[in-house]
Protein backbone atom coordinates (compact mmCIF):
# COMPACT_ATOMS: atom_id res chain seq x y z
CA UNK A 1 0.00 0.00 0.00
CA UNK A 2 1.21 3.25 -0.76
CA UNK A 3 1.34 6.12 1.95
CA UNK A 4 0.57 9.49 1.67
CA UNK A 5 3.78 11.03 1.32
CA UNK A 6 3.52 15.18 1.03
CA UNK A 7 7.57 15.83 0.12
CA UNK A 8 7.06 13.30 -2.85
CA UNK A 9 3.87 15.52 -3.73
CA UNK A 10 5.48 18.45 -3.57
CA UNK A 11 8.21 16.94 -5.19
CA UNK A 12 6.65 16.22 -8.14
CA UNK A 13 4.18 19.37 -8.19
CA UNK A 14 7.56 20.97 -8.75
CA UNK A 15 8.80 18.88 -11.53
CA UNK A 16 5.42 19.58 -13.24
CA UNK A 17 5.95 23.25 -12.99
CA UNK A 18 9.46 23.37 -13.77
CA UNK A 19 8.89 21.29 -16.82
CA UNK A 20 6.16 23.62 -18.04
CA UNK A 21 8.40 26.80 -17.90
CA UNK A 22 11.80 25.31 -19.00
CA UNK A 23 8.88 24.17 -22.07
CA UNK A 24 7.98 27.38 -22.47
CA UNK A 25 11.23 28.78 -22.51
CA UNK A 26 12.91 26.45 -24.76
CA UNK A 27 9.64 26.58 -27.76
CA UNK A 28 10.38 30.23 -27.41
CA UNK A 29 13.99 29.94 -28.23
CA UNK A 30 13.39 26.82 -30.75
CA UNK A 31 11.14 28.56 -32.83
CA UNK A 32 13.86 31.71 -33.30
CA UNK A 33 16.14 28.97 -33.91
CA UNK A 34 14.18 27.42 -36.73
CA UNK A 35 13.45 30.30 -38.31
CA UNK A 36 17.03 31.06 -38.60
CA UNK A 37 17.52 27.24 -40.35
CA UNK A 38 15.44 27.61 -42.44
CA UNK A 39 16.63 31.81 -43.88
CA UNK A 40 20.14 31.13 -43.62
CA UNK A 41 20.65 27.51 -44.38
CA UNK A 42 22.09 24.18 -42.13
CA UNK A 43 25.82 25.03 -43.02
CA UNK A 44 25.48 28.32 -41.61
CA UNK A 45 22.95 28.55 -38.69
CA UNK A 46 25.12 25.49 -36.68
CA UNK A 47 24.51 27.84 -33.30
CA UNK A 48 20.62 27.58 -34.51
CA UNK A 49 21.13 23.93 -34.89
CA UNK A 50 22.86 23.61 -31.60
CA UNK A 51 20.01 25.22 -29.73
CA UNK A 52 17.21 22.86 -31.59
CA UNK A 53 19.71 19.72 -30.76
CA UNK A 54 19.48 20.85 -27.13
CA UNK A 55 16.24 21.91 -26.54
CA UNK A 56 14.60 18.42 -28.39
CA UNK A 57 17.34 15.81 -27.02
CA UNK A 58 19.74 16.72 -24.70
CA UNK A 59 17.36 18.59 -22.16
CA UNK A 60 14.59 16.19 -21.75
CA UNK A 61 17.03 12.85 -21.38
CA UNK A 62 18.85 14.61 -18.69
CA UNK A 63 15.34 16.25 -17.06
CA UNK A 64 13.97 12.83 -17.56
CA UNK A 65 16.82 10.74 -14.89
CA UNK A 66 15.52 13.37 -12.43
CA UNK A 67 11.38 12.84 -12.82
CA UNK A 68 9.52 11.20 -15.78
CA UNK A 69 6.63 13.39 -15.04
CA UNK A 70 8.66 16.88 -15.45
CA UNK A 71 9.97 15.35 -19.17
CA UNK A 72 6.58 14.68 -20.17
CA UNK A 73 5.27 17.82 -19.31
CA UNK A 74 7.96 19.38 -20.66
CA UNK A 75 7.86 17.76 -23.93
CA UNK A 76 4.04 18.76 -24.47
CA UNK A 77 4.53 21.92 -23.77
CA UNK A 78 7.85 22.13 -26.07
CA UNK A 79 5.69 20.73 -29.20
CA UNK A 80 2.48 22.62 -28.83
CA UNK A 81 4.12 25.80 -28.40
CA UNK A 82 6.93 24.88 -31.54
CA UNK A 83 3.76 23.94 -33.42
CA UNK A 84 2.15 26.85 -33.08
CA UNK A 85 5.41 29.33 -33.26
CA UNK A 86 6.06 27.60 -36.69
CA UNK A 87 2.55 28.82 -38.08
CA UNK A 88 3.19 32.24 -37.73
Amino acid sequence: MMDFNLDNLLSQILYVLSGFFFGIFASRYSVLAWRAVRSRGLLSAIVQLCVLLLAFIVFPLLFSTRTVMGSFVYYAVLLFFFSKGIKR
